[in-house]
């Protein structure tokens, strides 16, 4: 009886820690949030690229599917050099939940201005949520997943 006592509270326990990140795990996602704001600001490809895993997908709000780092920032090459070179990317916020200890799923608003339109024109500010799944890999928070969305006013009926 003992036996099964003392396994009973291994299992609760291990089950417990199973759904809880490390301490300042939930800081580091949010830092993650940061630097992704920085690097767009800054327009630097690169740095966004960095903040992803090598196999991530992303799908932006367009709905183009990047596949991987590399085709990652190419795209955001191309967008940081075109209709993106003038824009400002600010996080609103921003919305953790573990899945594991290892995995988040993060839901971030923001706003960006400066956008041009495919004719040049400049766009009007917007808001958008993105969502992400990231992963902790070698102790580093990185998006391995990204779903972007603009917010669309409601209209009323």
């Amino acid at each position: 009886m003992q036996l099964k006592l003392c396994l009973l509270g291994l299992c609760l326990l291990l089950a417990a820690h199973a759904s809880h990140a490390e301490p300042g795990d939930e800081r580091a996602i949010r830092e993650l949030a940061a630097q992704w704001e920085a690097a767009w600001n800054h327009h630097d490809p690169a740095a966004l690229a960095r903040l992803v895993t090598s196999d991530a997908d992303f799908v932006n709000v367009r709905g183009a599917w990047a596949r991987g780092r590399e085709q990652f920032e190419k795209n955001q090459t191309a967008q940081q050099e075109g209709n993106e070179r003038n824009s400002t990317w600010k996080t609103t916020e921003v919305d953790v939940r573990f899945v594991n200890p290892d995995i988040a799923i993060v839901h971030t608003y923001w706003t960006l201005s400066g956008e041009l339109s495919s004719e040049g024109t400049a766009r009007p500010p917007h808001l958008g949520i993105i969502t992400w799944t990231v992963a902790k890999r070698d102790g580093q928070w990185l998006i391995d997943a990204s779903q972007a969305t603009d917010v669309v006013p409601a209209q009323s009926h």
